[in-house]
Protein backbone atom coordinates (compact mmCIF):
# COMPACT_ATOMS: atom_id res chain seq x y z
CA UNK A 1 0.00 0.00 0.00
CA UNK A 2 1.81 3.34 -0.82
CA UNK A 3 2.00 5.73 1.78
CA UNK A 4 -0.35 8.62 0.35
CA UNK A 5 -3.10 6.08 0.03
CA UNK A 6 -2.08 5.65 3.73
CA UNK A 7 -2.27 9.29 4.43
CA UNK A 8 -5.67 9.10 3.25
CA UNK A 9 -6.94 6.03 5.63
CA UNK A 10 -5.63 8.08 8.49
CA UNK A 11 -7.47 11.28 7.70
CA UNK A 12 -10.66 9.60 7.45
CA UNK A 13 -9.80 7.60 10.29
CA UNK A 14 -9.18 10.76 11.84
CA UNK A 15 -12.32 12.64 10.93
CA UNK A 16 -14.26 9.56 11.94
CA UNK A 17 -12.81 9.91 15.63
CA UNK A 18 -13.34 13.49 15.93
CA UNK A 19 -17.13 13.00 14.71
CA UNK A 20 -17.13 10.62 17.89
CA UNK A 21 -15.25 13.08 20.08
CA UNK A 22 -17.81 16.04 19.28
CA UNK A 23 -20.64 13.86 20.08
CA UNK A 24 -19.08 13.50 23.47
CA UNK A 25 -17.85 16.84 23.98
CA UNK A 26 -21.85 17.95 23.15
CA UNK A 27 -23.20 15.73 25.86
CA UNK A 28 -20.20 17.18 28.21
CA UNK A 29 -21.70 20.50 27.45
CA UNK A 30 -24.99 19.34 28.41
CA UNK A 31 -24.29 18.26 31.31
CA UNK A 32 -22.15 21.40 32.38
CA UNK A 33 -25.00 23.39 31.59
CA UNK A 34 -27.53 21.09 34.30
CA UNK A 35 -24.10 21.33 37.03
CA UNK A 36 -24.27 25.19 36.39
CA UNK A 37 -27.82 25.82 36.39
CA UNK A 38 -27.88 23.35 39.54
CA UNK A 39 -24.90 25.14 41.33
CA UNK A 40 -23.51 21.62 41.73
CA UNK A 41 -19.19 23.17 41.51
CA UNK A 42 -17.79 19.61 42.09
CA UNK A 43 -20.07 17.56 39.79
CA UNK A 44 -19.21 20.48 37.33
CA UNK A 45 -15.43 21.04 38.44
CA UNK A 46 -15.14 17.40 36.87
CA UNK A 47 -17.68 18.01 34.08
CA UNK A 48 -15.13 20.65 33.18
CA UNK A 49 -11.67 18.51 33.52
CA UNK A 50 -13.42 16.06 30.98
CA UNK A 51 -14.67 18.56 28.18
CA UNK A 52 -10.93 20.23 28.63
CA UNK A 53 -9.57 16.84 27.59
CA UNK A 54 -11.96 16.68 24.75
CA UNK A 55 -10.52 19.83 23.68
CA UNK A 56 -6.73 18.75 23.81
CA UNK A 57 -7.71 15.53 22.23
CA UNK A 58 -9.35 17.61 18.97
CA UNK A 59 -6.75 20.48 19.48
CA UNK A 60 -4.45 16.93 18.71
CA UNK A 61 -6.61 15.88 15.92
CA UNK A 62 -6.74 19.37 14.37
CA UNK A 63 -2.93 19.49 13.99
CA UNK A 64 -2.34 16.10 12.93
CA UNK A 65 -4.78 16.95 10.30
CA UNK A 66 -2.91 19.72 9.09
CA UNK A 67 0.21 18.34 9.06
CA UNK A 68 -1.60 15.21 6.72
CA UNK A 69 -3.19 17.47 4.25
CA UNK A 70 0.29 19.28 4.05
CA UNK A 71 1.94 15.67 3.59
CA UNK A 72 -0.31 14.99 0.98
CA UNK A 73 0.52 17.82 -1.01
CA UNK A 74 -2.80 19.85 -0.45
CA UNK A 75 -3.88 23.15 1.69
CA UNK A 76 -4.88 22.50 5.15
CA UNK A 77 -8.15 24.08 4.69
CA UNK A 78 -11.58 22.74 3.08
CA UNK A 79 -10.23 23.31 -0.13
CA UNK A 80 -7.60 20.98 0.61
CA UNK A 81 -10.10 18.37 2.15
CA UNK A 82 -11.90 18.57 -1.18
CA UNK A 83 -9.24 18.03 -3.57
CA UNK A 84 -8.33 14.94 -1.32
CA UNK A 85 -11.91 13.41 -1.78
CA UNK A 86 -11.89 14.45 -5.44
CA UNK A 87 -9.44 11.32 -4.92
CA UNK A 88 -11.51 8.63 -3.78
CA UNK A 89 -14.23 6.14 -5.56
CA UNK A 90 -17.28 7.62 -5.92
CA UNK A 91 -18.81 5.64 -2.79
CA UNK A 92 -15.85 6.44 -0.43
CA UNK A 93 -16.08 10.24 -1.59
CA UNK A 94 -19.81 10.70 -0.57
CA UNK A 95 -19.43 8.86 2.53
CA UNK A 96 -16.50 10.71 3.09
CA UNK A 97 -18.30 14.15 2.31
CA UNK A 98 -21.12 13.08 4.73
CA UNK A 99 -18.85 12.87 7.41
CA UNK A 100 -17.22 15.93 6.81
CA UNK A 101 -20.35 17.66 6.71
CA UNK A 102 -21.49 16.04 9.78
CA UNK A 103 -18.26 17.17 11.60
CA UNK A 104 -18.38 20.63 10.53
CA UNK A 105 -21.93 20.59 11.89
CA UNK A 106 -21.13 19.23 15.17
CA UNK A 107 -18.39 21.36 15.53
CA UNK A 108 -20.69 24.27 14.82
CA UNK A 109 -22.93 22.68 17.27
CA UNK A 110 -20.83 22.52 20.17
CA UNK A 111 -19.22 25.87 19.26
CA UNK A 112 -22.61 27.60 19.93
CA UNK A 113 -23.68 25.53 22.98
CA UNK A 114 -20.33 26.46 23.88
CA UNK A 115 -21.24 30.27 23.69
CA UNK A 116 -24.81 29.65 25.46
CA UNK A 117 -22.55 28.31 28.61
CA UNK A 118 -20.63 30.98 28.77
CA UNK A 119 -23.50 33.58 28.70
CA UNK A 120 -24.86 31.49 31.55
CA UNK A 121 -22.38 31.70 33.67
CA UNK A 122 -21.61 35.35 33.14
CA UNK A 123 -25.44 36.03 33.98
CA UNK A 124 -24.82 33.47 37.41
CA UNK A 125 -22.17 35.79 38.20
CA UNK A 126 -23.30 39.06 37.56
CA UNK A 127 -26.85 37.78 40.06
CA UNK A 128 -23.91 36.81 42.88
CA UNK A 129 -22.13 40.28 42.33
CA UNK A 130 -25.36 42.37 42.96
CA UNK A 131 -26.62 39.76 45.80
CA UNK A 132 -23.55 40.06 47.58
CA UNK A 133 -23.48 43.82 46.86
CA UNK A 134 -20.17 43.95 45.34
CA UNK A 135 -21.14 45.67 42.14
CA UNK A 136 -21.16 49.26 42.64
CA UNK A 137 -24.57 51.04 42.70
CA UNK A 138 -24.52 53.41 39.77
CA UNK A 139 -27.07 55.36 41.16
CA UNK A 140 -24.71 57.08 44.58
CA UNK A 141 -21.23 57.29 42.48
CA UNK A 142 -20.53 60.66 41.25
Amino acid sequence: MSNKLEQVKLLLRGIRTDVEHYQQLRALLEEQRLCMIRRASEALLAVNARINMHYELLSNSTRERRETLLTLGVTADCTGISQVFSWLPVRQKDAAKGLWKQLEHLAENCKAFNEKNGELLTMQYEFVQAFLGTEPDFIYQR
